[in-house]
């Protein structure tokens, strides 16, 4: 129970990463920054996706 919750918090923090880095690629006008943060918080929202329904699925 406690190591869902320990998850969460890491893709969150990955998540929140992603975004911060799509600013700084758009602000120093590096496109190829600014595709790859785009993908890769893309892809933690796919993660998100069946690590919640997992933990919807066990209640």
């Amino acid at each position: 129970m406690k190591y869902f919750y320990f998850e969460l918090a890491g893709l969150t923090c990955f998540i929140i990463s992603g975004i911060f880095f799509i600013v700084a690629g758009i602000r120093s006008g590096d496109d190829l920054s600014t595709i790859g943060s785009i993908i890769w918080t893309f892809a933690c929202f796919l993660w998100l996706i069946p690590m919640l329904s997992r933990r919807n699925s066990k209640r």
